[in-house]
């Protein structure tokens, strides 16, 4: 019987193991989508402004008090009056994600 439950929670464990993979991004490929795709209004390097006023720099974003990979996650899946409706896969979100938390300081 121990064998058994031993097996069972080996197989859980490999069957879980693609999707986790799947959520830990590449920030260099985040970086390239969000040069891609957030760069016409936020600021996506290491300094400078953002492109629209009113549009916080991806740094400023990293950096917002509790920001985490969860928070960005729904941001990303959560529409937005003054953004556009950007459609980003799972593991894009994942990549975006992962360069984003690459600017956060402190």
């Amino acid at each position: 019987m121990r064998c058994i439950a031993v097996i069972a929670i080996a197989a859980i464990a490999c069957l879980g193991a693609p999707a986790f993979a799947q959520d830990i991004g590449n920030a260099t490929r985040g970086w390239k989508l969000a040069i891609r795709t957030c760069s016409g209004c936020h600021w996506v390097s290491h300094e400078g402004k953002s492109g629209r006023i009113r549009a916080p720099t991806l740094r400023t974003i990293a950096n917002t008090k509790g920001m985490s990979a969860m928070a960005l996650n729904v941001a990303l899946l959560t529409s937005h009056r003054s953004m556009p409706n950007i459609v980003l896969n799972a593991q894009e979100r994942a990549d975006v994600i992962a360069f984003i938390l690459t600017l956060k300081t402190d």
